[in-house]
């Protein structure tokens, strides 16, 4: 027993010692073996801590049970108690309430903290929102938020992840987040939200003064390619086909084996080998090798399995098709090695293998799939950072995957203009199921229904998706020449001229930024003539006066900024504007205010899978103001020396 019930530990006496029970008995509850308490002689023993030591273990463990997403009632753990007491007798396991309590006060010392921070440092903010769903089917907002501080460095904080009552409507979903920024009190810096492109959350920001709505990139580019991919359904549901066919252990244990074989084989190949000595399988395998002189044997070593393809998430696919493609020849290997097996089992799973095998066109344009697809990933994995700029970077990336895809001919821009996006799916939101195929179970959910045993028309296919994805990246981002679009590219030192655009386009959005730095030049003026204006009674005209070198003239700060060359890519323009901040005062304010801005909202992403660590199937009673408390602090303890107050 304890002050939280049993501690649910039994022993069972099969006629051997009682040695554990005795032990247990004695360490965690201070029973001896006659059954008697034992407490005052515990304490005569036992060197207990003082209080103020006792708190900063229990802090540490508060960190522990936060940081690591623990349970609450972990210290109920009788295995947890005799560590603890093996490691330190003298540490008191607190109950669970106390340990509520110290997270209840970790929370209320740490948000005066960071709104104090972010009323001193920010002196713009850009967010990041998102909406999520428990497993209790409890509807949650997830805030971040991110700024450019004093010194230049980009930082984020979790405001919240606050539950927003049902229907999650424009109206709740603006009245939550209102409630929060007037709670931080930072309404009046809200320069940009990025979001993904719900209808809902789009609406509400929409109806926000003073605050521009972002699209996230990485969730519109997954738009983009499930409309662009429409015209290789059937080749993408045959490779798929042929991918959950190895994602198999069994099949998946032979494709390790012929790589292995092939790996062995590779290690001996400047050796004599005697082809008689070899078995008819590995005989094979050496053949192989010695016919194919592309065949790269350099990654055998790691024994590359097939990547799951999750249809929801277009890259998934994209790094799927990749590693089929280093596996095409150990696939091909293994259906040769299958049809000389004799078992049943064997014959049936090579029957299959050569059933749902590509044809060598296919490959040929998973291949050229590939290749056009890799700048949208690679568009999505850096403008999904979350360390450095991204948003000045946005438009110059579209604007080259744009070109990449261009029509040639005439022909060519009247197919693009006859496609119509309204009635055009996506290949990796739908639900297929495959039909007439044995092995296939239908999905009775699924919106459409495909038949895949036949070849794939490869005829013009890569042609199309290049077009269609053309078309598609038209439809999102209809104008990304705007100058208010072409602005932030402009305060990034690295790409500072624009040659992405026109110059007349680039004259257009030097424009606009000169209208911009009037109006920041004038809320300076104004906020420094208040200042001099306490001081004015304190003033008169010296003797010395005539003696002071005149002011120099004003320096045009946009002139100035724009003469000078440009940094390499890889330069961070945090640090080039850290460095010239004294030479640009009022540009560099317009500067912290694009340049901490996300391209995309994977930060509320990575808040959710967090959340989802801690809300899970089996722990789910957790009332939404505590959950709350949890996440804030595991979020944002970074920025603080501690999340508790000093003893």
């Amino acid at each position: 027993m304890n002050n939280d019930g049993p501690c649910g530990v039994s022993y069972q006496n099969s006629g051997n010692s009682t040695g554990n029970a005795i032990y247990h008995l004695r360490t965690l509850h201070n029973i001896d073996k006659n059954g008697k308490m034992t407490e005052h002689q515990e304490t005569n023993t036992i060197k207990t801590h003082t209080e103020k030591r006792q708190k900063q273990l229990r802090q540490f463990l508060v960190n522990w049970i936060i940081n690591d997403l623990q349970p609450i009632h972990v210290v109920k753990s009788a295995d947890l108690k005799m560590l603890f007491k093996e490691l330190d007798p003298g540490f008191i396991m607190p109950c669970q309430k106390s340990i509520r309590n110290i997270i209840d006060d970790a929370f209320d010392y740490t948000s005066p903290q960071l709104k104090t921070l972010m009323k001193n440092e920010a002196t713009s903010v850009s967010l990041t929102l998102d909406l999520w769903t428990s497993k209790s089917r409890q509807g949650y907002l997830g805030i971040t938020c991110t700024f450019i501080n004093s010194q230049w460095k980009l930082k984020e904080l979790t405001l919240t992840i606050e539950y927003i009552r049902y229907p999650h409507t424009a109206e709740h979903i603006l009245e939550t987040l209102e409630s929060v920024l007037e709670e931080w009190e930072i309404r009046d810096k809200v320069y940009t939200i990025t979001t993904d492109n719900g209808s809902n959350v789009k609406k509400a920001i929409n109806n926000m003064r003073g605050v521009k709505w972002l699209g996230c990139v990485a969730h519109t580019l997954h738009l983009v390619v499930g409309k662009g991919m429409i015209p290789a359904q059937v080749l993408i549901m045959r490779a798929k086909r042929l991918i959950d066919f190895f994602m198999r252990s069994k099949q998946s244990e032979r494709l390790e084996i012929i790589q292995k074989k092939i790996s062995d084989i590779a290690k001996n190949s400047n050796k004599e080998i005697n082809i008689d000595g070899l078995e008819e399988e590995d005989e094979e395998v050496y053949n192989l090798l010695k016919n194919n002189s592309e065949f790269d044997v350099s990654q055998t070593s790691d024994y590359l399995n097939v990547i799951a393809d999750v249809t929801t998430r277009w890259n998934s696919s994209f790094l799927a098709w990749q590693r089929l493609l280093k596996l095409k020849d150990y696939i091909n290997l293994l259906i040769s090695t299958l049809s000389t097996k004799l078992d049943p089992d064997s014959k049936k799973d090579c029957k299959r293998l050569k059933q749902i095998m590509l044809q060598e066109q296919e490959w040929d344009t998973i291949k050229d799939l590939v290749s056009i697809l890799k700048p949208f990933a690679e568009a999505t994995n850096y403008l999904g950072g979350n360390k450095y700029c991204t948003y000045t970077i946005m438009v110059p990336t579209l604007i080259k995957i744009i070109n990449r895809l261009k029509p040639s001919t005439a022909d060519d821009e009247k197919y693009v203009s006859e496609i119509n996006f309204k009635n055009l799916e996506n290949i990796f939101d739908d639900q297929i199921s495959i039909e007439n195929d044995e092995e296939e179970k239908p999905n009775p959910t699924a919106i459409r229904r495909l038949k895949i045993n036949d070849p794939a028309n490869t005829k013009d296919l890569v042609k199309k998706i290049k077009l269609t994805l053309y078309a598609a990246m038209k439809h999102y981002w209809k104008n990304l020449i705007a100058p208010e679009v072409l602005l932030p590219s402009l305060l990034d030192p690295r790409i500072k001229d624009l040659s992405f655009v026109s110059v007349k386009e680039r004259f257009d959005a030097e424009e606009l930024l000169n209208d911009e730095y009037d109006q920041e030049k004038l809320k300076s003026l104004s906020s420094s003539t208040s200042i001099q204006d306490d001081d004015e009674s304190q003033e008169y005209d010296s003797i010395f006066a005539s003696f002071k070198t005149p002011a120099s003239k004003e320096i045009n700060e946009i002139t100035e900024y724009l003469s000078l060359k440009k940094i390499n890519f890889e330069s961070d323009p945090l640090v080039w504007w850290h460095g010239q901040e004294e030479n640009f005062p009022i540009l560099s304010k317009i500067a912290k205010k694009y340049l901490a801005v996300y391209a995309c909202s994977t930060s509320s992403e990575r808040l959710f899978s967090d959340a989802g660590n801690l809300l899970t199937a089996k722990r789910n009673r957790m009332s939404p103001k505590f959950f709350k408390k949890i996440m804030f602090l595991k979020r944002n303890g970074i920025h603080v020396d501690s999340i508790h107050k000093q003893l």
